[in-house]
């Protein structure tokens, strides 16, 4: 942990960590309509997933730079293939709930936004609370301004970590991201089902749109649509 702790700065100045995109599909037509930006750390020739690392860049007080430096990077690519196909796929982007926490930190990330070559109205940005945050009334007023530049906010992880309804109520998000954890067991369990159906109805009561993570068959597709 000490040496990717040393490594980190430089990695994130000298371009090793790389940008991969995962679709974000449509379960109505079965079509991307968008992409994820997730990151990966090339270290030595294999790649760190954030697992890994997010937590230690998190403690190292690294974790703003690197938002930022994935922020322009991934915005920069999705606005390029959209321009070079004549495409208008949208991008989601993980930000740290630190960034949220001081009035210069948000200053800072919303200047970032204000110069990325991707459309506002199709960028998401997505909150994941990995740390505990106890200034609602703060993190409320960050995020909306946050959703003043035009972009949109997604509540990351849903289900997982600190989540809770009462994030919930505080965050005036466009969407609900909901967490792998809660479809794992969709197809043969009633309970996952049940939980996973009250979650969506909520969602909706709130006007957002929801996303679900880690659908990997065929079967709970069918179920989720």
């Amino acid at each position: 942990r000490r040496k990717m702790l040393e490594e980190l700065p430089s990695a994130i100045a000298g371009g090793s960590l790389d940008v991969f995109l995962q679709p974000k599909v449509d379960l109505g037509t079965g079509r991307p309509y968008g992409f994820e930006a997730l990151v990966r750390w090339n270290r030595n020739g294999k790649f760190v997933t954030p697992v890994d690392f997010i937590e230690i860049a998190e403690e190292g007080g690294h974790i703003k730079a690197l938002d930022l430096s994935m922020l322009d990077a991934a915005t920069s690519c999705v606005a390029v293939w959209n321009a070079t196909k004549g495409t208008e796929y949208s991008l989601s982007v993980n930000i740290s709930a630190l960034h949220l926490l001081d009035e210069h930190d948000t200053r800072d990330l919303i200047s970032a936004i204000g110069n990325i070559r991707l459309p506002l109205d199709l960028l998401t940005i997505e909150i994941t609370e990995t740390v505990q945050l106890a200034d609602w009334r703060r993190v409320s007023h960050a995020i909306s301004q946050l959703r003043e530049t035009g972009c949109r906010i997604s509540i990351d992880d849903f289900g997982t970590g600190y989540s809770s309804l009462a994030y919930l109520r505080t965050i005036p998000a466009h969407e609900l991201k909901i967490d792998k954890s809660l479809v794992a067991e969709i197809e043969t369990s009633a309970e996952s089902q049940f939980i996973l159906d009250a979650v969506m109805d909520l969602a909706r009561s709130l006007d957002m749109c929801v996303v679900v993570e880690g659908i990997e068959r065929k079967e709970q597709v069918d179920i989720l649509r």
